[in-house]
Order: structure tokens, then C-alpha cells, then sequence
């Protein structure tokens, strides 16, 4: 995701607990306190279920370590496609005032809105494509490693970064701030309306329906059994239903 200048609509504000001193392209880079309870989750999820059917009989330890790896790496694709974006504004002529990651996601804080919406959405897709581009060379990787007969922990660890890349870019496509896709959206409104205030409250509209259709998925995958669903859908849909009720700057991407 992308952010306009600080105090601009639904920044998410730094926390106390954050890692310090990190730069990725030239950025700041903070590491919200959640980023090591998703790592935690995500190397459980991985190790408890999906390794071992990928994998049968090793030992415990195994699972662990490559569940762990593989949650790292997912983490990094995150700062991956948060530096797409950075490296978008930069080349539009805008500074970055820092990179966030967090559980929910990232967020790259530009120093100010894009002036035009082309720049707006050159740098609201460049993260997708990133993501894009790296599920393409994992999928290819791991195509690979099943043909080489490689080890079946390395083939299963590429097909989860492939699937977790694809669904990091289609999840930020959706069209509604303050994700990428609300972003583009925006953009093109901006382009044939030839107003931001007017295209950036079509989006809040948007956005509210999309919210709210999240929150409604939410409920029923609560019934169903689907907890996983639930709760990702239940988070998106309040922080984009709460962005896209809240009026900002004119000027913001």
C-alpha cells in the first residue's frame, strides 16, 4: 500500500515497538512488534500442516525450521513489493519518508501525493506487478525443482512463496483504499473526471461496499468453520471500511 505525506488520510501511525535503523532502497524500514507474531503463525501453519503433507517423515525439527524460513521469506516479499513502490515514487521525482510492516501488511509513506494521476498509478501497480513477478519466478522455480525430482520441502517452500505472491498482488488490486487497487482505481476516475476530490469520494463509495461485502464474508465463513477466512476478511474489511469513511486531503494518491 501507499501512503500520502504524514498526517494525510488513514496513515498508520508508527508504534512504540518497532525495529530501528533498518534501510531497504534508501528507505527507513520499521518492523511493527506483529511482524514477529505473523512470522510465528505463519511458521506453525506451515510446519503443523502443510510441510509434512508436502514432505512425509521427517523429523519435527525439520518442519519447524523450513516453516520458519518459509514464513521469513514471505515477509520479505512483503518488503519486496513495499519497495516497488518506493522505488516508483523515487523515480517520479517524490521522497520516501519510510516502509512499515506489519501484520496486516505494508505501507510505504510517501513525502507527498503524486501530482498527476499517471504517476499515481505507475506507482499504485508497481507493487502488484513486483509480487507478480516474483509468483511467476517461484511458480517456475518450483515447476523445476518437481521435474529435477528435487528435495520436496525446497518444492513445497516455492509453491507457497508462488501462491503467497499472487495472492499478495490480487489481494492489493482490489479496488478500494486504501489498498493499490483503490489507488488505480482513483487514477483512472481522477484522469476522465479530471477532479481528485470528486474521484477520491467515488472510491470512498466503493470502498464502503467492498468493506462491507468483506465483513459480510467474514460472518459467513464464521459460520461455516472457516476461521482463517474469517478473521483475514474480518481485518481487511474494518480497515477498509473505516478508511473509506473518512474524508482527506484533495491531493492525496
Amino acid at each position: 500500500m501507499i501512503q500520502p505525506s504524514a498526517g494525510s488520510l488513514g496513515q498508520i501511525p508508527a508504534r512504540a515497538a518497532t525495529a530501528r535503523g533498518l534501510v531497504l532502497f534508501g528507505a527507513p524500514l520499521r518492523l511493527d512488534v506483529s511482524c514477529v507474531l505473523g512470522v510465528g503463525l505463519g511458521a506453525w501453519t506451515f510446519a503443523d500442516t502443510i510441510l509434512p503433507a508436502a514432505a512425509k517423515g521427517r523429523p519435527p525439527v525439520t518442519y519447524w525450521a523450513g516453516g520458519a524460513l518459509t514464513a521469513l521469506l514471505l515477509l520479505l516479499s512483503v518488503a519486496l513489493h513495499e519497495a516497488a513502490h518506493c522505488l516508483a515514487a523515487r523515480r517520479a521525482g517524490l521522497g520516501v519518508h519510510r516502509i512499515e510492516l506489519s501484520l496486516v501488511g505494508g505501507v510505504t509513506e510517501l513525502s507527498r501525493p503524486p501530482d498527476t494521476p499517471g504517476l499515481t498509478l505507475g506507482i499504485a501497480l508497481a507493487g502488484p506487478a513486483a509480487s507478480l513477478a516474483v509468483a511467476v519466478a517461484t511458480a517456475l522455480g518450483h515447476i523445476v525443482l518437481v521435474e529435477t525430482g528435487a528435495d520436496a520441502l525446497a518444492a513445497a517452500t516455492t509453491a507457497i512463496l508462488a501462491v503467497g505472491n499472487l495472492g499478495l498482488a490480487l489481494l492489493n488490486l482490489i479496488p478500494a483504499l486504501p489498498l493499490d487497487g483503490g489507488h488505480a482505481l482513483r487514477a483512472l476516475l481522477w484522469r476522465v473526471t479530471r477532479r481528485p476530490v470528486d474521484a477520491t469520494r467515488m472510491v470512498q463509495v466503493a470502498g464502503r461496499g467492498v468493506g462491507g461485502a468483506l465483513l459480510a464474508i467474514a460472518v459467513f465463513s464464521s459460520a461455516s468453520g472457516d476461521a482463517a477466512i474469517a478473521l483475514w476478511a474480518a481485518l481487511l474489511g474494518c480497515v477498509i471500511h473505516q478508511y473509506s469513511g473518512t474524508s482527506g486531503p484533495p491531493g492525496r494518491p
